[in-house]
């Protein structure tokens, strides 16, 4: 055997590792309608729109039919977020069929991406294995851990934004032009799967900025790219301004400082550039933490490294300090929003091993270090969710007369709601979700909840005027605000009768719950078919109903 022949096998070994990560993390993701993240059902619910709109012919505007379509199913984002994922999901329940697998499996999907992304971005400065390994690390981070087995945007969003970074790279390397439009297509292709990667706007430039130099401005190809990204950003810049206005208010409104919904606390201040820096250890874990500061010690003792890697340390700095900054201005704190903060982190251990190990260990090295850590992050690292509304789904569609109205009253309307889709094909029953009429909250309950006042006659009104035949019931959720108490103990009276019970598992005990179902035993012909969108929002969904919708 030749001394090249076994090179030859080394970016296929690379390929057969990262494809068993990706396979590792779809067979361990939650993919029996036992959804964690709330609004985990209504993204996957997202792209059955899109598919049916697609395949109806389009008889409305996408508006009119949406609204259409929410009555039967009122569990949407749809106009919250840009259309990447959605489309995505849109072709794969084409081809396999509307499923929660075939969701997460379009997360999947992009989790390879990403995968391919991280090898080719740090492939730029290091071997085939090493590049493999940094891939690895960044799977075993407990954000991406968490999110790249949810049905959630995070992942796919952060998958092109990692292959813009390789084509930025190699950018700088070759001053091929090709590559510099190529990385403005993937960071715009980004945005349009989730807003807030546009922090790598100023990052990217930063780095052409460090590294060929301000020579750059010179050239007419980096003035195009920046007018095909801003051209190409218009529609949704748009979109947002008309259709989503809160969004914005969210984003610059309140700020991290107001991680507990204050939304007076100030953008400048202490907390809101101490609460991220207080989560990494949640969000990036302590390893890889300990390894990008032990990175940084190394260079203060050994000095920078050659061309390449200085480029891809540079980019890694200039990305982070980005979306830290970005983080620590806008929206509400979630650790799920720093999971771009996992990049750097992953990519600056891994280069620790490879200079650690030196020429002749490096691969090997690294490669362990990134099995031994993922490894090691499955097996500690629990799945989330939540399991039972499948079956309650399935006994309300058994237990219902065609275009029958169910009334949910309950936390994880969106699981049910999912389940009632992916059980029958064909509408058949409408469903109103009780929050939505008898309180107002700004997405989630922790940050504001205020009661409509709605009566006791109103109540029964609202039961005989919808035809409610049904009434899905979480004991006592929100029973502390009137309203919500009114209706249950209205569902406890002789009007209805328990006909079913489920209980609604979960690791976390806080989750777990139970279903009561209940039937009207004196049902009303329905004498409004505009079945309730939320009270007194003029939209369906929005701003005061968590969850979301589409604008009205």
């Amino acid at each position: 055997m030749t001394r090249e022949a076994p090179a030859r096998w080394v970016p296929l070994l690379a390929a057969g590792v990262l494809s068993a990560a990706v396979l590792v993390l779809f067979a361990t993701s939650p993919k029996h309608e036992d959804f964690w993240w709330t609004d985990a059902a209504t993204f996957a619910l997202n792209g059955e729109l899109v598919r049916d709109y697609l395949a109806s012919g389009f008889p409305h505007s996408p508006i009119a039919f949406a609204n259409e379509w929410f009555v039967r199913y009122p569990a949407l984002t749809i106009s919250f977020y840009p259309p990447i994922f959605p489309m995505a999901e849109a072709l794969v329940f084409a081809v396999f069929g509307f499923s929660h697998p075939a969701a997460q499996a379009t997360v999947a999907a992009f989790t390879a991406l990403a995968a391919c992304g991280v090898y080719l971005t740090v492939r730029t400065a290091a071997p085939p294995l090493v590049a493999a390994a940094a891939a690895l690390l960044f799977f075993a981070t407990p954000d991406v851990l968490l999110w790249s087995r949810q049905v959630m945007m995070e992942l796919p969003a952060l998958a092109f934004l990692l292959v813009a970074s390789a084509a930025l790279l190699r950018y700088q390397a070759s001053g091929a032009t090709p590559l510099l439009f190529l990385t403005a297509a993937l960071f715009v292709a980004a945005v349009y799967t989730k807003q807030p990667t546009v922090f790598a706007a100023p990052a990217f430039a930063a780095a052409l900025l460090l590294q060929p130099g301000p020579s750059l401005l010179r050239r007419r190809s980096v003035w195009l790219a920046v007018a095909a990204v801003v051209v190409g950003l218009l529609p949704l810049a748009a979109f947002t301004v008309l259709y989503a206005p809160w969004l914005i208010d969210a984003a610059v409104g309140a700020g991290t400082a107001s991680v507990r919904g204050d939304a007076t606390a100030s953008h400048i201040s202490v907390i809101a550039f101490i609460v991220y820096a207080r989560a990494l250890p949640e969000i990036v874990g302590l390893p890889l933490l300990t390894g990008a500061l032990g990175y940084f010690a190394l260079l203060a003792i050994r000095g920078w490294p050659r061309d390449t890697e200085r480029q891809l340390v540079v980019l890694m700095l200039a990305w982070f300090s980005a979306d830290y900054l970005f983080l620590s201005v806008t929206g509400h704190f979630e650790a799920r929003y720093g999971i771009a903060l996992t990049v750097p982190p992953a990519i600056l251990s891994v280069l620790l091993v490879k200079r650690l190990a030196g020429p002749r260990w490096q691969s090997a090295a690294a490669l362990a270090s990134g099995i031994m850590l993922f490894g090691a992050s499955i097996v500690t690292h629990d799945v989330h969710r939540i399991a039972g509304y499948d079956a309650v789904a399935a006994f309300v569609l058994d237990h219902s007369k065609q275009d029958s109205v169910a009334l949910f009253q309950g936390k994880e309307s969106k699981n049910f709601v999912f389940s009632l889709r992916s059980h029958a094909k064909m509408p058949k029953v409408y469903v109103i979700r009780a929050e939505k009429l008898l309180v107002r909250y700004n997405i989630l309950r922790e940050w504001g909840i205020t009661d409509l006042d709605v009566s006791d006659t109103d109540i029964a009104a609202m039961i005989d005027r919808y035809g409610v035949s049904t009434v899905v019931l979480q004991p006592d959720f929100w029973t502390d605000q009137p309203s919500m108490a009114r209706l249950q103990a209205f569902v406890y009276s002789d009007r209805f009768r328990q006909v079913a019970e489920f209980p609604i598992t979960s690791e976390e005990p806080s989750q777990r719950t139970t279903i009561k179902v209940f039937e009207n035993l004196r049902p009303t012909q329905p004498t409004d078919r505009a079945i309730p969108r939320g009270r007194p929002a003029p939209t369906v969904g929005g701003p005061g109903n968590q969850g979301g919708g589409v604008s009205g």
